[in-house]
């Protein structure tokens, strides 16, 4: 499996961004395509009452498991039944949804499989779920490969599953209801990272609070009392304004990247620009949103100098860390080293290292580096 960095922006915001944009459901399967190659990534939307809202995407099938797999979510089928018996964003594999000897004596599926060619073995996991609809993630993969592609694939879905459920959940929200100027603000909430919507004229129309404490501390940008965003510098703050009277202008939904530095130049933030659909905009305002400014524009902030953090709690609910352990992990999550650690806490090495050993036991995890990325896409996952 190629490299997973989750500590850097580029997936996650290509993520939230796609579920602003009402393309999330093209990008998971790119998403998961780049990071699994050979095997079929597949996309499930299940309806039980109304049978024409159900689809099927994917990337790696032939095309007639289209008309295959519609035919069967039509009808009752032990497969998809048994989906909605899995809790949401929890992996699962094919085995314990129906045995292999289940599989062969379904007609249904017997049929199925057989057009989807080799790839009949899958982890899966549902990424929504609301009233009689839902929607489930599969990746599957060939008898020859059984062990390495679950191994991998698990080992993705543990890392985004997080994500795209949350992002799942505004592609869902946003969808759904006319949004007032508060349940904009409620969407905005559910991501991990500060987020503001605003017009082509740079006022702040939405943010969650996150944004907001961002702004109050002035370093880089700040919000005004008439609510327009400014750059503390005042050369970016020219620059940032043009990209968004251009990207405003525009007919295509592009995703644009800013670097915001402070007045002094000595830290910065980085923005990833975002055109809001003509729907989606309408939707952030129960007011005409089309007045003089324009369009909307979503901004996620990566601030590189906020330190990723896990709580105590958090950690004894995943892993069981006592607080010693909790207290060592914490510090190896903001970048201090077994040396560090010991003087900061007055402790002695060996001891740090015991913690550690015990740590990563716990944790399932061989190297230091492999403890610090999983704490790092737990932080990312985790609002504090």
């Amino acid at each position: 499996m190629k490299k997973l960095v989750l500590n850097t922006s580029d997936t996650l915001e290509r993520i939230y961004d796609s579920a602003l944009r009402n393309t999330l459901l093209e990008t998971i399967l790119e998403v998961v395509s780049h990071f699994l190659p050979g095997t079929a990534v597949v996309l499930f939307g299940q309806d039980t009452v109304r049978l024409p809202g159900n689809f099927m995407l994917h990337k790696g099938l032939a095309t007639n498991a289209v008309v295959a797999s519609m035919a069967n979510l039509a009808v009752d089928n032990p497969w998809f039944e048994r989906q909605w018996h899995q809790r949401l964003g929890e992996i699962y594999q094919d085995g314990e949804l129906m045995s292999r000897e289940e599989q062969i004596a379904s007609r249904g599926l017997t049929i199925w499989n057989a057009t989807m060619g080799a790839m009949v073995h899958a982890s899966g996991i549902v990424l929504h779920r609301q009233r009689t609809r839902q929607l489930v993630l599969e990746i599957r993969f060939p008898e020859t490969t059984d062990a390495k592609s679950r191994r991998d694939a698990t080992v993705l879905l543990e890392a985004l599953g997080p994500h795209l459920v949350r992002a799942a959940k505004i592609m869902y929200l946003k969808s759904r209801f006319p949004l007032s100027t508060q349940m904009a603000n409620d969407v905005l909430e559910l991501f991990p990272f500060p987020v503001l919507i605003v017009d082509t004229e740079c006022r702040v129309r939405s943010m969650n609070e996150r944004a907001e404490l961002l702004a109050n501390r002035m370093d880089t940008f700040f919000i005004s009392a008439d609510s327009i965003f400014h750059a503390t510098n005042l050369d970016a703050e020219l620059e940032f304004r043009a990209m968004v009277n251009r990207m405003g202008a525009g007919v295509q939904h592009s995703t644009e990247l800013f670097s915001l530095p402070n007045a002094e130049k000595s830290q910065q933030i980085f923005l990833s620009l975002t055109k809001l659909g003509a729907n989606s905009t309408q939707r952030l305002n129960s007011r005409n949103v089309y007045e003089k400014q324009g369009a909307r524009l979503a901004l996620i902030i990566q601030d590189t100098t906020e330190a990723l953090k896990l709580s105590h709690s958090a950690l004894w609910n995943a892993f069981k860390l006592t607080n010693a352990e909790a207290e060592l992990a914490s510090l190896l999550l903001e970048g201090c080293t077994i040396g560090d650690c010991a003087q900061k806490q007055s402790l002695a090495k060996q001891t740090l290292r015991n913690h550690l050993g015990s740590i990563m036991k716990k944790t399932k995890t061989n190297r230091q580096p492999q403890l610090v990325a999983l704490l790092t896409r737990l932080a990312l996952t985790t609002t504090l």
